[in-house]
């Protein structure tokens, strides 16, 4: 008995429970690069550059709000971003299924990380090469320090070989991205492993998941084909919240995905 009460003690020890949600908004803004060309060498590169960042953050300026907990993350779309429509909101699961809410229809659709990685499988998207490294730099953002990390990101493009042809010489055969990140590794430390559990599966299908190397992200910088994204979070905190908003509303049906898969 006294050694199943250690070995239980232990178990408690390894396995925390948050005891509170952890509540933040994260301010994202997009922006062309300084001193940057005004149109990428290949016109093709600037219009796909364009219709990217469009997706990302169609209005130049977006706030997200997060509430993380035991259940998952709950994540509100204050205006576009991210691919979401303005009032949507996410539901993210230990488990790496997305629900995506429409309150509007009061609707909703799941996706998971395993199909966005078949879905970028059968499309030849390969998996992005990303590299971290931790500097000795720090910042406090929203009042917490955090520890700087740079990273690289390159993607090959799945571009046909019969395709390649035809294509102008100058036209680049992988898209790469920099950037680093600010992460903290003490404070907020405890729900680091759910935000990397909950990432949204087209993030983690990415690889974006990565840069963070077990810290709690606090602000974030990317430059890609010619634009700079930078996400930070502004407000940040321990509260309780209702287990209701980690729930789907029992009046909102089910709906098939956009892309007619799970």
């Amino acid at each position: 008995m006294k050694r199943m009460f250690v070995s239980l003690c232990l178990m408690a020890m390894l396995t925390p429970r948050l005891i509170a949600e952890l509540k933040y908004t994260m301010h994202m803004e997009i922006k062309k690069v300084e001193g940057a060309p005004a149109q990428a060498v290949n016109p093709m590169i600037g219009i796909m550059s364009d219709s990217v960042m469009k997706q990302m953050v169609p209005d130049g300026a977006a706030d997200i709000l997060y509430v993380v907990g035991d259940k998952g993350a709950r994540i509100e779309y204050v205006q576009a971003a991210m691919g979401q429509a303005a009032g949507a909101i996410n539901l993210a699961r230990p488990d790496g299924t997305l629900i995506v809410m429409n309150p509007k229809s009061k609707t909703y659709w799941k996706i998971s990380a395993q199909s966005a990685l078949a879905s970028m499988q059968a499309a030849g998207i390969p998996a992005p090469e990303v590299t971290a490294k931790r500097t000795e730099q720090f910042e406090t953002v929203a009042g917490v320090r955090c520890g700087v990390i740079t990273f690289d990101w390159k993607m090959a493009l799945p571009i046909p070989e019969a395709a390649r042809a035809s294509l102008p010489p100058d036209f680049p055969a992988a898209i790469t991205m920099k950037g680093d990140s600010c992460t903290s590794t003490d404070r907020y430390q405890q729900y680091a492993e759910m935000v990397s559990k909950t990432a949204s599966a087209m993030m983690t299908a990415m690889g974006f998941d990565k840069i963070a190397q077990g810290g709690f992200v606090l602000r974030q910088t990317m430059q890609m084909m010619g634009f700079e994204m930078r996400a930070t979070v502004t407000q940040i905190g321990e509260e309780a919240a209702p287990e209701s908003v980690f729930e789907i509303p029992a009046d909102y049906k089910e709906v098939a995905a956009p892309t007619g898969g799970r």
